[in-house]
């Protein structure tokens, strides 16, 4: 029996990632919900078939290590400020981020991403959530940790109908 269809962003997400994805996780834990790529990261440990690489807040440093793995598509976790609810989960199109992009810290999604594809040409998307606190020391707040559990369980579960070679039936 075929798996019931998804909607929304996880129906976007499963229609994107393949056998060949990276996720690339990226944020501060010191910086409040800045942390939430590390929480996605250690939540994914050993759970899916993807390399999961913690960037932290600095992904540009990651950049040979992501093309090491010869990606077709490379999935970006971190924190955008676009004015929604805290806590709110959006898979999007580097195109579709105006400007630099509505990181929480420089440089912005974009300039990486544009990195990224001109050393090594692959898809790229961002998965974001918007957060509700940044402030210096404190921990995620409860909107974006549930968006971290969310997004982590999400990838497990598309894990688990990947199997081992992490291929979906669309990838």
């Amino acid at each position: 029996m075929a798996a019931a269809p998804r909607s929304g962003w996880v129906g976007r997400l499963t229609e994107a990632v393949g056998p060949r994805t990276v996720i690339v996780c990226v944020g501060n834990t010191l910086a409040g919900d800045d942390g939430l790529g590390p929480a996605v990261a250690a939540g994914l440990a050993g759970g899916v078939p993807w390399p999961v690489l913690d960037a932290g807040a600095a992904p540009e440093n990651f950049l040979m290590k992501i093309v090491a793995h010869e990606p077709d598509m490379v999935l970006l976790v971190d924190t955008l400020a676009a004015g929604a609810a805290p806590g709110t989960i959006r898979l999007v199109e580097p195109a579709d981020l105006a400007g630099p992009g509505p990181s929480t810290h420089g440089p912005a999604p974009t300039v990486f991403l544009e990195a990224l594809v001109g050393v090594h040409p692959c898809r790229v998307v961002v998965l974001g959530v918007e957060p509700a606190s940044l402030a210096t020391g404190a921990p995620l707040s409860p909107a974006v940790a549930r968006a971290a559990e969310t997004i982590v369980a999400a990838l497990r579960s598309l894990a688990g109908e990947c199997g081992p070679g992490g291929a979906t039936a669309g990838g």
